[in-house]
């Protein structure tokens, strides 16, 4: 692909936001009468070469050609006789006229806009910004915000009349039915619950991706739960004592000071300060829940092994060794809790 200047992008770039749909146009007769008619051509010449017809073709403004170009050319020069070629050449041209013909209503609707932006004065600038900005909202923004808060449900989009009513309104600083700060806030609402959604279909697929490692893990909590020692919370956190400390028991403002061991189900050891003889510090409600929990029910010099379900674990992300959905078993013991 040839190489585009910035002047030639940044003027079709510019251009190309002025679209408007109109019937019926002609393409403009070429009159070379003097330096500057030729000069004037050429860079409309220019401009179109250096990556409009592109920009096009990628815009869905007009049908490609440039691959049936491509496509027809690599079978040319691999042709094995002349006879072969012609057919070729023929057979490309009958199809890239059957394109342009399907191009050319477009193409006249985009020369009439494009002339209509162009020869504007200052008394149609607005009219001009107004038909950019349009474009940019139907074929840019709209489309994106109704695949993002309506999802696939095609029966619901924003529609045009309030839309333009809410717009028009803040511009000529006319009476809301819906304040500014209202307006932004429902919109901020939307777009979070818009985003649970989402997250919460990304989760239900996953859940069904990772059904097998959730029955065990609840398999092993329900057996685990029978075993002498092994306590169950209502959360369905469980733990149990293998040394009893005597010191104060954290809050959820401490910062703390524990040695630990996690392990996955089947053994593996994912992260060990023991082994590191590295005792870790943070805040109490820094960690997973789980954690959180059997923290502030531990004495200081006690040591704890805790059962902790995904769902107060890391739940559906995927961090490597731990894969989503995982119950994971620590070894905890609580060294102290640090000065503020």
């Amino acid at each position: 692909m040839k190489r585009k200047s910035f002047y030639v992008l940044a003027a079709f770039a510019a251009c190309s936001m002025m679209f408007a749909s109109c019937n019926g146009s002609s393409t403009p007769k070429a009159s070379l009468k003097d330096p500057v008619d030729t000069l004037s051509y050429a860079y409309g010449v220019s401009l179109a070469d250096q990556g409009l017809m592109q920009f096009l073709e990628q815009s869905g403004v007009i049908e490609n050609t440039s691959n049936i170009e491509y496509e027809y050319q690599m079978k040319i020069s691999a042709a094995k006789d002349s006879l072969e070629k012609q057919n070729l050449e023929k057979e490309m041209k009958a199809k890239i006229d059957s394109l342009n013909k399907i191009n050319a209503p477009k193409l006249n609707d985009f020369i009439k806009g494009l002339k209509e932006a162009l020869t504007a004065g200052k008394e149609k600038s607005a009219y001009i910004q107004g038909l950019s900005i349009g474009h940019q909202i139907s074929q840019q923004m709209l489309p994106e915000f109704n695949k993002f808060v309506f999802g696939d449900d095609s029966t619901k989009r924003i529609k045009t009349d309030p839309l333009l009513a809410g717009l028009a309104g803040v511009i000529k600083n006319e009476d809301l039915a819906l304040g500014k700060m209202d307006a932004n806030m429902y919109i901020q609402k939307e777009i979070q619950e818009a985003q649970n959604r989402q997250m919460a279909k990304q989760e239900e697929q996953l859940k069904e991706q990772y059904k097998d490692s959730i029955a065990a893990g609840e398999k092993f909590l329900a057996e685990n739960a029978k075993k002498e020692g092994v306590i169950t919370l209502p959360s369905g956190l469980q733990y149990e004592i293998i040394k009893r400390g005597s010191g104060p028991i954290p809050t959820d403002t401490d910062r703390v000071r524990v040695l630990y061991q996690g392990t996955l189900l089947n053994g593996t050891v994912f992260d060990s300060s023991l082994n590191r003889n590295d005792p870790a510090i943070f805040g109490v409600t820094q960690v997973i829940p789980g954690w959180t929990e059997a923290l502030k029910m531990m004495p200081v010099g006690s040591k704890w092994r805790i059962y902790v379900p995904y769902d107060l674990a890391y739940g559906s992300q995927d961090r490597g060794t731990i894969k989503p959905f995982s119950t994971l078993v620590f070894e905890v013991e609580l060294l102290g809790i640090e000065n503020k």
